[in-house]
């Protein structure tokens, strides 16, 4: 089975475990698509992420612990961005790069309930809320994209 299919799969199961109908994953992809195009955006087979394999800073304080932290998944649609973002913030001194399709990114908004945001940047020059100019989706908007009720998930 290809990747993409792969990875359309795990969706469709993300959005039947989330109480959503898998029936609606493509139409989903394709507006994400559309919604892309109409920024100005290319539409990508693949987006990056990072993954931080060490702080630029410590700190004192304990982190809350993983689960119990609101997180954001930062999603570029080019690796010179993503890198150039990671180096440029100082949030990881040796990033490492993850690519996901679209499917993947949004099964794991999914199923993972302290992902509380989806960003998707437009270039790598953070804004004054830190984040680079892009498509912002909380948690509530990816699930009603697949008309999950966000009170049950």
């Amino acid at each position: 089975m290809a990747a993409t299919q792969v990875d359309l799969a795990i969706l469709a199961a993300a959005v039947r475990q989330a109480g959503g109908e898998p029936a609606h994953v493509a139409q989903v992809l394709a507006s994400f698509r559309q919604r892309l195009i109409a920024d100005g955006q290319p539409s990508p087979q693949t987006l990056y992420v990072y993954r931080a394999t060490g702080a630029a800073a410590s700190s004192d304080t304990p982190a809350p612990a993983p689960s119990a932290r609101p997180r954001l998944l930062l999603a570029f649609l080019s690796a010179d961005a993503a890198v150039s973002f990671a180096q440029r913030t100082g949030l990881a001194r040796v990033p490492r790069l993850l690519t996901l399709s679209l499917a993947r990114v949004l099964a794991i908004i999914l199923q993972q309930p302290a992902m509380r945001a989806l960003h998707i940047a437009y270039d790598d020059i953070p804004a004054a809320n830190g984040l680079p100019s892009g498509w912002h989706l909380s948690r509530a908007e990816v699930l009603a994209l697949f008309a999950i009720d966000s009170g049950v998930v």
